[in-house]
């Protein structure tokens, strides 16, 4: 892996210099790559429960799925190399008479079609599943997938009753950094990298940051969730997030707790989450 990550790292700090235009469209196709695993056969057996619809993202088939059919609207999104099978337990737990909860693979991801995934794909399929499915008025996202509703909402001026964030980044930078520290782009490489994603997104790296976001995110209630022992983005993320939304007016809640590291993985965060929706719980933080 050392190796493969040197020949990388010597391959778009060369190109850079041969062909910037190149150089610049092959590392952000690989920055936004989610080498995404295929999903395991229970995984397929649960997503299998729902009632699957697909949706179309600039010509790709997302893969959606529904569970529940009550008057509520629920979407759930997922992060970074995963898949909506990690809401099993949120599915599992949340009452189907009161929700009805959506839920998609991001392009690239599980059973959808593409090969790269972005913020902006991120939110043109958040549109296009409300289009086919009608308006959402709750959204949960973990990790990338939290960062996305809130692009989403900012974006789009959307306003949901809730909005729960679990372990979600704070910046594209941090994106950015984990990138280069693994293939080490030279300053050269990663100014062209930087041109290709503002003409792609058309905003700069900088445009995508819950410093921004946090000024018009439209819920009535945000409840932040983030683990001291995140291995994938620092809880000090949640403590600006919050802080930030405070500034801002907004009805803001956040708990850190110890131990979940990034996938937060327990009934106690599914529990937070529900008593969230139902604004029923005074929740410390």
């Amino acid at each position: 892996m050392n190796f493969l990550l040197k020949v990388i790292t010597l391959y778009f700090n060369s190109l850079s210099w041969i062909s910037p235009r190149l150089s610049a469209k092959q590392s952000f196709n690989l920055f936004a790559y989610p080498f995404s695993s295929k999903l395991r056969a229970e995984q397929q057996s649960f997503l299998e429960t729902s009632e699957m619809f697909k949706i179309n993202v600039d010509g790709k088939n997302v893969q959606g799925y529904t569970w529940g059919h009550g008057k509520e609207q629920i979407l759930f999104v997922h992060g970074w190399q995963s898949n909506s099978y990690r809401w099993k337990s949120f599915v599992e737990t949340f009452d189907k008479e009161k929700y009805t909860m959506h839920a998609f693979d991001a392009p690239g991801h599980g059973n959808s079609e593409g090969k790269v995934c972005t913020i902006p794909l991120y939110e043109k399929s958040i549109q296009a599943l409300i289009e086919q499915k009608g308006p959402i008025d709750h959204f949960i996202g973990h990790s990338i997938g939290s960062f996305a509703c809130a692009s989403f909402m900012f974006h789009h001026n959307y306003s949901v009753q809730s909005y729960v964030s679990l372990a979600s980044p704070f910046d594209a930078q941090e994106f950015v950094n984990d990138f280069t520290s693994k293939i080490r782009l030279s300053d050269r490489a990663l100014a062209y990298l930087a041109d290709y994603f503002k003409s792609y997104t058309t905003r700069p790296f900088e445009h995508y940051s819950q410093a921004v976001f946090s000024t018009a995110i439209n819920a009535q209630k945000i409840l932040i969730i983030h683990d001291k022992q995140d291995e994938a983005t620092p809880y000090q993320n949640a403590h600006k997030t919050y802080n930030l939304l405070l500034e801002h007016k907004q009805n803001a809640e956040l708990i850190i707790t110890e131990g979940l590291r990034h996938r937060l993985r327990s009934a106690k965060v599914v529990a937070l989450a529900e008593h969230c929706l139902a604004q029923q719980h005074e929740f410390e933080s």
